[in-house]
């Protein structure tokens, strides 16, 4: 009999719709998009030659070879799990602990938990690794990241998350934009411009920063998309669109032809330190605690 070659991966996200039994929520929790995940999941299907789950245009049902895989994926998983915090942890090299981060990481805390985590933690080798907009969530529910630092919005379910910034929402403007003087804007005062939409967020994603739907329920007028933050800058300064972002984003990065404006009716937007909620490392516990530490340290000196 030939071995099968299954990636933990996979066998997650059968767990995921096997949970939901719904394709498009679990395609949500595991932030990829529904047609992928079924194909991933009829390349399981083909892989084992059995037919998981009974599909119909109205639900989503488990077979019963679907129900004898799901302890036999969960054990996959949690060996997958503890070989990797062998590597980790019982090598002859150090612990290593790889936090993902988007552009702006934390914010201005960034630079305080990687100082202490260097201090506090000694025999833990900290990597950091950049995400895009549309894997922040994915590279933990994969576990190419320990942890990461999400930004809202994001769903919580899979995660333990501690909150590690709550920022205002502000305005990205053409420095000849007549509003771009102003310290604060309303949301209705730029709500009929053109925006400018993630190319590599999710739906969720892209909805959030561009307030679409309206609160009136008008629909956001759209503009060239973007995949980083220095596209949205030069678009932006070029005049081809406005954004919404966070504050932090205006301290990271400048720009000369743009000005930043707080939205000043807009919830704040917030960031947290996640963990795959099955994560028991104990390198990881230690980085969250030190996380959770320089963050109380940092209020006190407020």
């Amino acid at each position: 009999m030939t071995p099968l070659d299954i990636h933990p991966r996979v066998l997650r996200y059968f767990l995921v719709v096997a949970e939901e039994l719904h394709f498009r929520r679990a395609a949500e929790r595991l932030y990829i998009t529904s047609p992928a995940l079924s194909q991933q999941i009829r390349q399981l299907e083909t892989t084992l030659g059995a037919t998981l789950f009974r599909r119909t245009s109205r639900s989503v049902e488990l077979t019963e070879s679907g129900a004898q895989l799901i302890p036999l994926a969960r054990s996959v998983i949690q060996a997958s799990d503890t070989l990797n915090r062998w590597a980790a942890t019982d090598s002859p090299h150090r612990a290593v602990v790889c936090v993902g981060f988007m552009s702006t990481g934390a914010g201005e805390a960034t630079q305080s938990i990687l100082r202490a985590a260097g201090e506090l933690l000694p025999d833990v080798d900290l990597q950091l690794r950049h995400v895009d907009w549309g894997e922040q969530s994915r590279v933990l529910i994969d576990g190419v990241v320990d942890a990461a630092f999400l930004r809202e919005p994001v769903s919580m379910v899979d995660f333990r998350c501690t909150t590690v910034l709550s920022e205002p929402r502000v305005a990205m403007l053409p420095a000849s934009h007549p509003l771009s003087g102003r310290s604060t804007v309303s949301f209705t005062e730029i709500a009929d411009e053109i925006f400018l939409p993630s190319a590599t967020g999710t739906t969720e994603w892209t909805d959030y920063w561009l307030v679409d739907p309206r609160p009136d329920g008008s629909r956001a007028r759209r503009g060239p998309g973007i995949s980083t933050v220095e596209e949205m800058l030069e678009h932006c300064a070029a005049g081809r669109g406005i954004a919404t972002t966070a504050a932090s984003v205006s301290q990271f990065y400048a720009h000369p032809g743009v000005r930043f404006v707080v939205i000043e009716d807009l919830p704040d937007n917030r960031v947290y330190l996640a963990v795959r909620a099955d994560n028991d490392s104990p390198p990881v516990a230690a980085f969250e605690a030190v996380v959770r530490q320089t963050l109380v340290a940092r209020q006190k000196h407020r």
